[in-house]
């Protein structure tokens, strides 16, 4: 197994070379043979899978090992920059979460987009994501990190707007795009700062620059230099871009715009890739964020704001992918919220689990969307478990999973939960439970809207090919069993508890509490999927009375609040509009005005001086004399003036 960790770098560079193989291929037109595009695609991200399990597997034989390995990249005097891998547990975990479910999705992908014009083009975005993501996960330090950080994003933006001839597919990928470049600017100044006030540390030491293994002695350091307000400000630099990546209160509006990209972009971007690095970049900063109490008890509550309004605003949603997209929203504010308290362990688990699960109920709602001929509106579907029942239990188990009943969503939010009740954080505990709620209403409801009742849509159905389906049973297996597997439950057949595995400082002991809070949870998911099924399930239909629309009708303005999604996009135009747009026209007018005025003052006053001395020098030998002549009397007349004066 040796041989995998240290050639862990192969995992990386297969999807590297399958994207330049695809990319140089189609503009040569070496091949027209889809096979071959997805071959290269599939294949590089199969191997990585194999080597990512056999990391896996060495790394639970030896718990303690973290193994680093640095090339020197960039020397410039005091600074050397290196770039290298990292493979320790949280990195082998990411490896096998990563390429596990994008070599479903990529197989998935072959029959979503069959019939694309841009097939080829689609899958050399599609290997080079997974390459960005991957070396991301095996960074050893900040800036290496940022460097693919940032390649994310480009390979997110081209993803988004793959069919850029659609204005709103071209607005989401810039929307998306812009968004995360204001978290990288918070990030970029965050690592700069971080950098300035421990570079004595850094370049005394000889460790490697912005390493994460050292990174917290380095920030303690920092803390010393900058004092605690500005080192406060240097980490909310750095959660900035987390918050962006992994669409976090105010930053989130992208997310959903997102999904104007191919579903099965939708599923990686919201399942072990886009969103999925801020939160396991958090997990790699925590060692700075732990120094500032004022830095976790924001994050904390960003988390949880985060939270609850993406649930409160997935209640109403109608599009199928915007409400798994404003899901998948809410789902991260969990793992925020858990990471802000210190339980580390459980905002990882969340991570994993939901993973297996979010990207199963996307391919799911594309397989309904091709059915039905790209009808997204729940309205217009039902009754389609009858057709497509494949899709539909598929669909209903990662519900289940993220509603909290049983499967692994259930194990991972219980985690969560727990930390908060052992921790004494009641009113967090509370908003967690009724985002709880909100999540198993919102999720039950959007499966009886689409699976169950009578077909209400008008489209011309067909099924769903073989390819597309698959995937869908393969990933039910782990959304249904990997949080119990990962619970501690099976300790006595040696598999030991994800916190015993995964942990930041010492391994957890784990707590012995009562059931309550397991009960309480499992009580308040089940009246989530009541509430769904009196609205929106026939069977459940005869309990439907008046008082609920007396509720609709006096809670009215909330209603408006959630289908408007909080008015955060309007208020983001007003924003713009009223205040960003004219001072950006102050500043044109200033720059054009002032700044190249004076450039242009200075051209143009050397420019006449230069013509009025040319009229100096124009080969006449009288001019010479006279100019000569000139020039003695009014050296004369100043010396004179000088004595007499």
């Amino acid at each position: 197994m040796e041989f995998f960790i240290n050639n862990v770098w192969i995992i990386p560079a297969l999807p590297l070379w399958s994207f330049l193989l695809i990319l140089f291929g189609r503009i040569f037109n070496v091949y027209e043979n889809k096979y071959i595009s997805l071959a290269l695609t599939a294949g590089s991200t199969f191997i990585g899978f194999i080597s990512s399990i056999f990391i896996l597997f060495y790394c639970i034989n030896n718990p303690e090992t973290s193994t680093q390995y640095n090339i020197l990249w960039l020397d410039t005097g005091n600074l050397k920059f290196s770039i290298g891998w990292l493979v320790d547990n949280l990195a082998a975990m990411m490896l096998v979460v990563v390429t596990s479910i994008s070599l479903l999705i990529q197989i998935y992908s072959h029959g979503y987009m069959e019939q694309d014009k841009g097939y080829h083009r689609f899958f050399a975005y599609l290997v080079l994501f997974n390459f960005s993501m991957l070396a991301l996960v095996l960074s050893t330090n900040l800036f290496q990190t940022y460097i693919f950080w940032e390649l994310v994003g480009v390979s997110s933006y081209l993803l988004i707007g793959f069919w850029f001839y659609k204005p709103s597919a071209a607005q989401a990928a810039k929307k998306a795009f812009i968004i995360n470049r204001i978290g990288d600017c918070g990030l970029l100044v965050g690592t700069l700062a971080l950098l300035f006030y421990s570079l004595n540390w850094w370049t005394s030491s000889q460790n490697i620059l912005l390493e994460f293994a050292t990174l917290g002695q380095a920030g303690s350091l920092a803390l010393a230099n900058a004092g605690p307000v500005l080192f406060g400000l240097l980490a909310l630099g750095l959660l900035f871009g987390p918050i962006a990546k992994s669409a976090q209160i105010p930053l989130h509006t992208w997310l959903a715009d997102a999904m104007e990209g191919p579903t099965p972009i939708s599923a990686l971007i919201h399942a072990a890739t886009m969103v999925a690095a801020g939160v396991y970049l958090i997990a790699r900063l925590y060692p700075v964020f732990e120094l500032s109490p004022q830095i976790m008890t924001i994050m904390v509550w960003v988390g949880a704001i985060t939270a609850f309004i993406a649930a409160t605003i997935a209640i109403t949603q109608t599009d199928i992918k915007k409400c798994l997209a404003y899901s998948t929203c809410s789902q991260l504010g969990y793992m925020v919220l858990a990471m802000g308290v210190g339980a580390y362990s459980a905002g990882l688990f969340h991570l994993i689990t939901h993973a297996y699960f979010k990207a199963m109920l996307f391919l799911c709602s594309g397989a309904v969307i091709h059915s039905l001929a790209d009808q997204q509106n729940m309205k217009y579907m039902g009754g389609l478990r009858k057709k497509i029942p494949i899709v539909a239990y598929t669909y209903l188990i990662g519900t289940l999973a993220i509603a909290g009943l049983f499967l692994s969503g259930f194990w991972s939010k219980e985690a969560i939960l727990l930390s908060l009740y052992i921790q004494g954080k009641n009113l967090l505990l509370i908003i967690a439970l009724i985002t709880a709620f909100m999540t198993a209403y919102y999720m039950f409801r959007s499966y009886f809207m689409v699976f169950e009742g009578e077909y209400r849509g008008h489209a011309h159905f067909h099924k769903p090919s073989k390819i597309m389906t698959v995937p869908l049973i393969i990933l039910a297996v782990p959304s249904a069993l990997i949080g119990f597997i990962f619970s501690g439950s099976l300790k006595s057949i040696g598999i030991g508890s994800f916190d015993s595995f995964i942990f930041y400082g010492h391994a957890l002991h784990e707590a012995h509490v009562s059931l309550f809070l397991p009960i309480c949870s499992l009580i308040i998911a089940t009246l989530g999927f009541l509430l769904a099924g009196i609205i929106y399930w026939d069977k459940l239909k005869s309990l439907y009375c008046n008082c609920f629309k007396l509720v609709e009708k006096y809670f009215s303005p909330l209603y408006k609040l959630s289908t408007n999604k909080w008015y955060f996009d309007d208020f983001n135009n007003l924003l713009i509009k009223y205040l960003i747009l004219p001072i950006s026209e102050l500043i044109s007018i200033f720059d054009k005005y002032v700044i190249d005025g004076f450039i242009n003052l200075c051209g143009i006053s050397t420019l006449y001086k230069g013509k009025a001395v040319s009229l100096l020098q124009n080969g006449n030998i009288q001019t010479y004399l006279v100019t000569a002549l000139l020039s003695f009397i009014a050296i004369i007349t100043v010396v004179f003036l000088i004595y007499i004066i």
